[in-house]
């Protein structure tokens, strides 16, 4: 697992918004935002998927994704790729869950609650392997940061 820096971490909380990228198995892609969202001490990014529609569905063929985060002012970002587990045990997505909640707005969590239903939402952790710069400059095709597990990048059929 790559550790995510204090700098992508701040600019992920900073913007309140993560654009998560999925595929299916055939490989045609999907982008969702995702604004429920909590960074833990070790850079494990979890979300709320609070819709079984693409995402979801794509999750439970391929557990690869991309994430984006980005700053329009700065015209400055990163893009993380990794991998998600569907949290399945029920004590670690209702402490996710009540983190997460807890730290929206209450508007949004009104939102937020609306759809759950007083029910747990489904909960996705995500764990970063690559990160990449979003800037637009030449280094954009080089990771800044690599996992050195080279056994998940074979799984990914990634060429290197």
């Amino acid at each position: 697992m790559v550790m995510i820096s204090s700098k992508v971490k701040q600019m992920i909380q900073r913007q309140q918004i993560i654009i998560v990228g999925s595929a299916d198995k055939s490989g045609l892609s999907n982008v969702s935002p995702r604004t429920s969202f909590y960074v833990d001490q070790d850079g494990s990014i979890y979300w709320l998927e609070l819709f079984k529609h693409k995402t979801f569905r794509n999750f439970q063929k391929n557990s690869w994704c991309s994430i984006a985060i980005f700053d329009k002012k700065k015209l400055s970002g990163y893009q993380l790729k990794g991998k998600i587990k569907i949290i399945s045990d029920k004590k670690t997505k209702q402490e996710i869950t009540i983190k997460i909640i807890d730290k929206l707005t209450r508007l949004h969590r009104q939102r937020v609650l609306k759809y759950t239903n007083d029910k747990i939402p489904n909960v996705i952790k995500f764990t970063t392997k690559i990160v990449y710069s979003l800037n637009p400059n030449e280094l954009a095709d080089s990771p800044l940061e690599l996992d050195a597990d080279n056994e998940s990048m074979k799984s990914s059929n990634m060429q290197w």
